[in-house]
């Protein structure tokens, strides 16, 4: 009787040990280990055409409004992060935006960082943004990143991109080229509206951006969802065509365009640099759909996996049963031969 309970004893002892051995897989299982983790959302929106950022919903802006395309879509008004105003876009408080993201962001989350700013008044000389900003940018553990610029000379802050366009994955667009400059309307352009779109404040690329975002019609291969590159095609022929009749209505601004650039028509050249799937999107249900699904355990395979862990430690411990009771039982026919 004594020696059973010693080999119960330690039949008990292996079945804990076996357990310790095998519990973090059911426990990373369980928790999902990175694998059962939905994709997180982030979104950082600068805009240098509002005040602050104490109470976004109570301003009108193109990161505003884009940032409203998105809730449309899926998104969460907790996925967002703001520097509105030029005492905000600094680059320290950027610096720790990005920081945020690289310690937050897993390699299966959304990215979206949204620019609408001045270009050279602000990227480029109050952020220095070619100096450093890009780097941080390919550091954010995600594939799926996204960089929206819409200012003047916007390709200038994009181009340095292209360099990692095949090795990278993310999304970039510009809403110029570097040598253009992107146009907007304040409330006194509100005052005397003659263009053939609905009245709107903010920079025009960006406004339309968002628009279609959110535009059925802008879904050209009926899959539910508006990818990027549909929202840049669908939305270029409407901001080339208010361009057009910007520089039709304002000789002054037309002549000092094109005494810049050399050139009015056709007008703006959007620069666009991806290494994401073509039909990419932001929607929520996109997400779910198409990047969950290929990162997510099914609930079947956690229990396959929590099943065959119990297992292994039940094995483990009928195996430890037989030996004992095999030498058992050569110790008893031993004795009785002797």
């Amino acid at each position: 009787m004594i020696k059973n309970n010693k080999i119960y004893s330690l039949l008990f002892f292996m079945i804990i040990i076996s357990t310790i051995l095998f519990s973090p897989l059911i426990i990373n299982v369980n928790k999902g280990a990175g694998l059962t983790r939905g994709v997180q959302r982030y979104g950082i929106l600068v805009d240098q055409f509002a005040p602050n950022s104490n109470k976004p919903g109570n301003y009108f802006c193109n990161a505003i409004e884009f940032r409203n395309s998105l809730l449309q879509i899926g998104w969460s008004e907790n996925d967002f992060h703001y520097l509105f105003g030029e005492d905000e876009i600094t680059i320290p408080n950027l610096q720790e935006k990005m920081d945020f993201l690289e310690e937050k962001v897993d390699e299966n989350d959304v990215v979206v960082i949204f620019f609408a700013t001045h270009g050279h008044g602000c990227l480029r000389d109050i952020l220095n943004f070619n100096d450093w900003f890009h780097q941080e940018f390919l550091e954010i553990k995600t594939d799926y990143k996204v960089l929206l610029i819409d200012a003047c000379h916007a390709g200038e802050f994009i181009e340095p991109l292209i360099t990692y366009s095949v090795e990278e994955s993310f999304y970039a667009m510009a809403s110029v080229a570097a040598v253009e400059f992107a146009i907007g309307f304040d409330e006194e352009d509100a005052k005397d509206w003659q263009y053939s779109e609905p009245q709107f404040y903010g920079i025009i690329s960006a406004h339309f951006w968002s628009l279609t975002l959110v535009n059925q019609l802008a879904d050209l291969n009926d899959d539910s969802y508006i990818s990027l590159r549909e929202m840049s095609n669908y939305s270029l022929p409407t901001i080339k065509k208010i361009y057009s009749e910007v520089f039709l209505y304002e000789p002054e601004l037309r002549d000092f365009i094109l005494n810049n650039t050399g050139y009015i028509d056709n007008y703006p050249n959007p620069l666009v640099v991806e290494n994401l799937p073509e039909e990419f999107s932001l929607y929520s249900q996109y997400f779910a759909e198409n990047i969950e699904k290929l990162t997510i355990l099914t609930k079947g395979e956690r229990i396959a996996i929590i099943l065959g862990s119990i297992g292994g430690v039940v094995i483990i411990g009928i195996t430890i049963s037989i030996v004992l009771v095999k030498k058992k039982g050569k110790k008893h026919s031993n004795s009785q031969d002797s």
